[in-house]
C-alpha cells in the first residue's frame, strides 16, 4: 500500500478531485497537478454484510472520508470505525483505504 491518495488538482483555480476528472467543474480548465492527500475524518461508516452469488463472504466495511483537502471519498476500513475518527489514507492497487491514525 501507498501512503496516501491522488490528488488531482486544477491548474486554473486550485481545486482538488478524486476521484481525477477530465475537465475541472469549478472553471473549465483541462490542466492538472498531481498531489496526494494522506489524513481525513470519518463521516459516516457502514457494513456490507452480505454479497449476491458469494457463499463465502466476510463483512466489508466502507467509510465516507472527509479529507484534510475538503473533499469527502468513499474508502475501505479494515476495521469498524466511529464516525468523527482521525484516519490515515493509502492506495491499495488504485482504491483509497483508511486506517485509524495513531497519535
Amino acid at each position: 500500500m501507498t501512503p496516501g491518495i491522488p490528488l488531482s488538482r486544477c491548474t486554473g483555480c486550485g481545486t482538488g478531485f478524486f476521484p481525477h476528472r477530465l475537465i475541472c467543474p469549478r472553471c473549465g480548465e483541462a490542466s492538472w497537478q498531481t498531489d496526494r492527500v494522506e489524513a481525513g475524518v470519518v463521516e459516516q461508516m457502514t457494513t456490507v454484510r452480505y454479497a449476491a452469488g458469494r457463499d463465502r463472504w466476510e463483512p466489508r466495511y466502507i467509510a465516507c472520508v472527509r479529507t484534510s483537502e475538503g473533499q469527502v471519498i468513499n474508502a475501505g476500513l479494515e476495521e469498524p470505525l466511529p464516525e468523527q475518527t482521525a484516519v490515515r489514507l493509502f492506495d491499495r492497487d488504485g482504491c483509497p483505504i483508511a486506517r485509524r491514525a495513531l497519535g
